[in-house]
This record gives C-alpha cells, sequence and structure tokens, in this order.
C-alpha cells in the first residue's frame, strides 16, 4: 500500500464508517466499527512510513569510533513494523564499527553485515552473549540476500567502511580476518578483497549458526542448504496478508463507489476470503498440491470453495452469492500464488516469468467473470 491510499484510503474508511455509525448510512452501518478501525490502521501505518528510511538518505560523519550496540525496546517496537512492511525499506541502523561486549576488542572475530535493522536486531540476538566486533556497511536499507543480489552488498560498500576505521581494522603486518555472510556471495568479489589485504571467511546461511560456528573455530561450515520451513514461511504470512487486504480494500473502494451510485451492496465476506487465502497459502504451502505456484493457488481456491458449502446450511452464504464468489476465490487463490513466487525463497526467475506470463491472463479473466457475476446478482437480486 502506497502512501497517498493509505491517507485517501484510511481517511475514506473513517468517514463511511462515522456515516453509518452516527448519521444512519445502512450501506456501512453493519460495519461501521470495522471501517473505523481499519482507517486508523491505515492512518496509524501511513505516519509510521514518514519515519522510515528513504533511499539514498547520507549518513551524518561521526568521530570513527567504534561504538557499542546494545538492544533497547525501540528496537523491538521497530523490528515488529519492519516484519509487517518487510516488501518496502523501513527501518536502518547507521554504517559503521560496532561492538558487543563491554569493551572493543580487536582480536575479537569481525563480522559483517547489511544496515538492515530486521537483520542486524537477528544477528545480535544470536551473539548477545559473544564479544563480537561487527561491520555495519551502507546497504540502503536492504537484507543481506536482496542487497548481494542488487549489488549493494557490494565489494565498495565494504571497503568504504575499511577506509573510515583503517586504524582499527587494517594493517600491513597482518591480515584483517572478516567473516561474511554466506548470502552475500553473490555480490561480493572474494579475490579482490585477498588483494587488499583482507582475509574473507565465509559464514554460515543463518544467524542461528553463528554460536556453534563461533565456538569451534576456524570458523568452518559446510551447510548450503536454504531452508523455507514454517518458520520462514510463518514471517512472510504477516506482511503478504497485509499486502493482499491492502489490494482489496483497494476493490472495496471501488465497490463503495458502486454502491453509492447504484445502491449495490458491498460484498465485505471477500475481505474474510483474502484474509483467509492469504493466511492458508505460505502455512500450507508445502502440502498444497501442484508444483508451481499458481497451480498451488488454484487448487487452494477448490479447497476454499468447498469450504463454503456447509456454510450454506447454517445461512452463513447464500447459493446466489457463489457465481460471484467461487471465481473471486479462484482468481485470489491464484493471485497469491503469483505474488507469493516474490516472497518466497524457493522461486526460480526464469520459470517464474513464464508462469506469470501464462496464468496472469486467466488471473484477470477470473476477477473480471467475479465483477461481471456480483453485478448481475445485484441487479437481479
Amino acid at each position: 500500500m502506497n502512501y497517498p491510499f493509505l491517507i485517501l484510503g484510511g481517511s475514506g474508511f473513517i468517514s463511511a464508517g462515522i456515516a453509518g455509525k452516527w448519521y444512519g448510512y445502512t450501506g456501512t452501518a453493519s460495519v461501521a466499527s470495522w471501517l473505523m478501525a481499519v482507517g486508523m490502521i491505515m492512518l496509524t501505518l501511513a505516519v509510521l512510513r514518514t519515519t522510515y528510511y528513504r533511499s539514498g538518505t547520507p549518513w551524518p560523519d561521526d568521530s570513527g569510533e567504534p561504538r557499542v550496540l546494545r538492544l533497547k525496546p525501540l528496537h523491538y517496537m521497530k523490528a515488529l513494523v519492519c516484519w509487517f512492511d518487510s516488501y518496502m525499506r523501513t527501518y536502518t541502523i547507521a554504517p559503521g564499527l560496532y561492538y558487543t561486549g563491554d569493551r572493543y576488542d580487536p582480536e575479537k572475530p569481525l563480522l559483517v553485515t547489511s544496515n538492515y535493522l530486521l537483520t542486524v536486531l537477528v544477528l545480535i540476538r544470536r551473539v548477545r552473549f559473544y564479544n563480537v566486533r561487527l561491520l555495519v556497511i551502507d546497504t540502503d536499507g536492504i537484507n543481506v540476500w536482496c542487497s548481494a543480489g542488487k549489488g549493494r552488498f557490494s565489494n565498495l560498500e565494504i571497503f568504504r567502511q575499511l577506509v573510515r576505521y583503517q586504524e582499527l581494522l587494517l594493517s600491513k603486518d597482518k591480515r584483517l580476518t572478516m567473516i561474511l555472510p554466506k548470502f552475500s556471495l553473490s555480490g561480493v568479489d572474494l579475490r579482490m578483497l585477498r588483494q587488499a589485504y583482507v582475509r574473507p571467511v565465509v559464514g554460515p546461511l543463518y544467524a542461528k549458526d553463528l554460536p556453534g560456528y563461533l565456538t569451534n573455530p576456524p570458523y568452518r561450515d559446510s551447510n548450503d542448504i536454504v531452508h523455507f520451513g514454517f518458520q520462514s514461511r510463518l514471517f512472510t504470512w504477516l506482511p503478504g496478508l497485509g499486502q493482499f487486504l491492502g489490494y482489496c480494500l483497494a476493490l472495496v473502494l471501488v465497490l463503495f463507489g458502486l454502491q453509492i451510485l447504484f445502491g449495490f451492496a458491498v460484498p465485505w465476506k471477500i475481505l474474510v476470503i483474502t484474509a483467509l487465502i492469504a493466511t492458508m497459502y505460505p502455512l500450507l504451502f508445502p502440502y498444497i498440491p501442484g508444483d508451481r505456484f499458481a497451480v498451488k493457488g488454484l487448487w487452494l481456491g477448490v479447497f476454499v470453495s468447498l469450504m463454503l458449502i456447509p456454510g450454506v446450511f447454517v445461512d452463513a452464504v447464500q447459493w446466489a452469492d457463489f457465481p460471484m464468489t467461487v471465481p473471486f476465490i479462484f482468481a485470489t487463490g491464484l493471485f497469491t500464488g503469483l505474488a507469493y513466487t516474490g516472497n518466497s525463497a524457493v522461486s526460480n526467475y526464469s520459470a517464474v516469468r513464464k508462469e506469470i506470463a501464462r496464468f496472469l491472463p486467466v488471473n484477470v479473466l477470473l476477477y473480471v467473470a467475479a465483477l461481471i457475476a456480483f453485478i448481475a446478482t445485484e441487479v437481479y437480486r
């Protein structure tokens, strides 16, 4: 959700809620409290975004001395925001040289990482009981893996910090040993580092392996497997949920327009359906049939559509709603699958491009069919 939509959408939902709750507008009276709550969340997120790091912002000069890095409650609060808005630049740590112990020790291991706050927080939590040095480089507020792919986690940024702290780090008599995250290798030239009198050591893929890694010199690690287990999928759930609900809220605003112009009732259940699919897809990802992301989305559409049938017998769902609801479910399942290619760690770029080219027209047709069915149902209701 971009900033203008958050402001306009949040204000619009609050206004619609007020109209239904205190001015008797029947179109929103039944969901007035929900609308005001959603509007407040959107406006809060808009205010928070004014505090986000902006790409390319220059960092202020400092004394060039190493600083101790301690986690404070504010870091954890910002980390929650980073999680919710994971697909944007959110909060950062100023590039520089840090340490975790009581004092700076030049003999302790030197870890290199990006300046994305959530990355630094996860790293510090794993090594907080160790005395280590931490070289945070300027990756423009992007995590290690993505910044390496974008060319931001690079030799240039490493050298920039090494020059800044050369009196503390560099020596003609002794090579500087630095531990690089394995996810950074796509952006770093190890040979160039060696030529600059640096001894690069490749660390583990995951921060959780650092304690064992640091306690077993000479820092060997053979794990090259990227896991996409439940914890990783759970991490993608909340930002994905916010992402898809944002799209659905934009659709609700369009339907609000139809309600004002023609008196059509807004089908609020599409928000519940979107939230359900956006939750089920990442959490059940390995268990949904199909090898392709889009096929998994279509299968999920089958499961969710079948879940509607029992609702008919308790009057929670009407048979007349099925012509609109079922295409919407399949469209949202397919859209979630296509979008999840960029949210997961198991996608292949060339295969994803082919998949999107093949299934995106189908996705559009399904949404159009759902809209036509909705209008037809309202006209003949």
